[in-house]
């Protein structure tokens, strides 16, 4: 920005620009931010000097014969106009900050339309959502049929035996469920239990999927399936979900 355009910072302030000049620094202002914080910069200026008592003022300045640039000052900024130029100069100043956040708003979308067709086709919406995080191990998972209760499970090798890692989502409650581990050989080992709220995991009342962890003694290339099995009021038990493993 050139010094002459620095100088029009100040009159345009003080009101002493002709129609023409103010026009066009007001087209320049539209796009400069410089300029725009100058002029905030003038305001304290401004309203200082237009509550000058002009009389006073008078007396104790030497000026020309007829007075014509003093006179010419203190009426730029007499109470009147110093409100009618700070409201326009606010004006003027929310334009250019509103201008400023269509311009971002536009490259951010624009950024947007140009990424799009670069993502690669994902999976059915039905499938879209993320799997939950169940930790480390070998993944396996499964969907049951009849109940609709999905499980990720993974299984790792421990020194104790295997570290059973599940997530259960389309789990319906109230209901009393426990994890079963089915070893090769036929047996049924018990490794937890808990409670479902009404509300259930993974469901429209409450979407997260429920993560729990459990152990067995039995080494991971014994085990043949982890089951989750929903309890009965009479004691019986019936399966929700088995995964093989």
């Amino acid at each position: 920005m050139s010094r002459e355009e620095h100088w029009d910072v100040a009159s345009y302030a003080l009101g002493v620009l002709d129609e023409a000049d103010t026009e066009r620094f007001e087209e320049h202002l539209a796009t400069c931010w410089v300029c725009a914080g100058e002029l905030e910069s003038f305001l304290p200026v401004v309203d200082a000097l237009g509550a000058v008592n002009g009389n006073d003022l008078a007396v104790t300045e030497q000026v020309d014969r007829d007075g014509r640039l003093l006179g010419r000052m203190l009426t730029a900024v007499g109470d009147d106009r110093r409100r009618a130029r700070r409201q326009r100069v606010l004006s003027l100043a929310a334009g250019v900050v509103l201008i400023a956040l269509v311009g971002a708003l536009a490259l951010f979308a624009g950024a947007n339309w140009v990424a799009e067709p670069q993502v690669a086709a994902g999976p059915p919406p039905s499938s879209s959502a993320p799997k939950p995080d169940v930790g480390p191990g070998e993944r396996h998972s499964a969907t049951d049929a009849k109940s609709g209760v999905h499980a990720e499970v993974a299984v790792d090798t421990k020194p104790f035996g295997t570290r059973i890692s599940f997530a259960l989502s389309n789990l319906d409650g109230p209901a009393t469920c426990r994890l079963v581990a089915l070893t090769k050989d036929g047996a049924a080992e018990v490794l937890s239990s808990w409670q479902v709220p009404p509300g259930g995991y993974g469901t429209p009342a409450r979407p997260d999927a429920l993560t729990l962890q459990a152990a067995t003694a039995s080494p991971l290339k014994d085990l043949q399936a982890v089951e989750v099995q929903v309890l009965q009021p009479d004691g019986a038990t019936s399966p929700l979900v088995t995964v093989p493993v």
